[in-house]
């Protein structure tokens, strides 16, 4: 991969999956937000006309809904033209994001057309061009995706897999690294910040610069996972480092640790995620006291026995 970012320089994100409901979207989101923090100029269109993931979750106007029809009605069968979409919405651009449908790019479809033809267009006004495969624990076919991908593309492009560990099993194939292509690791999100920032259907930089009342740990703790991202070789290589300054601000009311997991939304508003690094807290102190002193083994132990009924007394 490159080792500097050329600001001149178009990048094609191609983001696909091999079946549905593996974090393609929630890549494509991710890279996005990260590429606009650094200060990038970005473009998404979403291409997945039976899900549209990307535009559920960024809300309207946050991407471009790819145009495949045909330009005449006499014809049902061709697609747009790729070189006119091309110098419409992505010449002079710096990323542009291709949120497809599952295992779009193998379908001898017109919208698999258009993007290979798009590929095509790309390659000639000298893009670069990243196909990233999206991956979750234990998928069946991910190594095979990855394959198929690096034999259809590996001379005009690079293929990169995206672990999304979206179960905290961090279950890959090691068949995937076997491979040798690059890697970036979406750590696990519990389900309470998921939550979070699907209350708000707005792009998810927004989200992150304006917290919604009452969850501004819990946004903390999302920036906190998305600068683990961001400091990764394979992301930093695309974007550049401008996204990691911002994103540290932003994490810097995320708590030190917590004890409980948020697994929903209640336990991860700022008065619980609060309470939960106090337990957390009190465990470490525990765990530092001697027996040999008893008071303050005894004092320690109250601590604990105090902050765990405060968290208890959080839950519905």
């Amino acid at each position: 991969m490159n080792t500097i970012v050329n600001a001149a320089q178009l990048i094609l994100a191609i983001v696909l999956t091999n079946s549905g409901g593996e974090g393609k979207s929630t890549w494509a989101e991710i890279l996005a937000a990260l590429a606009r923090l650094a200060g990038l100029d970005v473009v998404v269109a979403d291409v997945d006309p039976g899900n549209r993931g990307f535009l559920n979750r960024n809300g309207d106007g946050s991407a471009l809904s790819l145009d495949w029809s045909p330009r005449a009605e006499a014809d049902a069968t061709a697609p747009a033209d790729p070189a006119e979409w091309y110098q419409a919405h992505l010449a002079g651009r710096r990323l542009a994001i291709l949120d497809t449908g599952a295992n779009m790019l193998a379908a001898a479809n017109p919208i698999g057309q258009f993007i290979a033809g798009l590929i095509k267009i790309a390659q000639r006004n000298g893009a670069r061009i990243i196909v990233y495969c999206v991956t979750s624990p234990n998928k069946a076919g991910s190594d095979e995706l990855v394959e198929m991908m690096y034999q259809r593309f590996h001379r005009g492009a690079e293929v990169v897999v995206v672990q999304n560990d979206r179960d905290g099993s961090r279950s890959f194939k090691e068949s995937l690294a076997a491979l040798g292509t690059p890697i970036v690791a979406l750590p696990y999100l519990e389900p309470g910040l998921q939550e979070v920032r699907l209350r708000r259907c707005i792009p998810l930089e927004n989200v992150l610069s304006s917290p919604e009342p009452g969850y501004e740990r819990a946004t903390a703790l999302i920036a906190k996972r998305l600068l683990s991202i961001a400091r990764q070789d394979s992301v930093t290589d695309v974007i550049g480092p401008g996204a990691i300054t911002p994103l540290e601000q932003i994490a810097g009311l995320a708590p030190f640790a917590t004890y409980y997991r948020l697994s929903r939304l209640v336990l991860a508003r700022n008065e619980a995620i609060t309470v939960n690094e106090k337990v957390a807290a009190s465990w470490r102190e525990f765990r530092r006291s001697e027996t040999s002193d008893k008071a303050g083994f005894l004092a320690t132990a109250h601590a604990l026995w105090n902050a765990q009924q405060e968290w208890q007394s959080l839950r519905p």
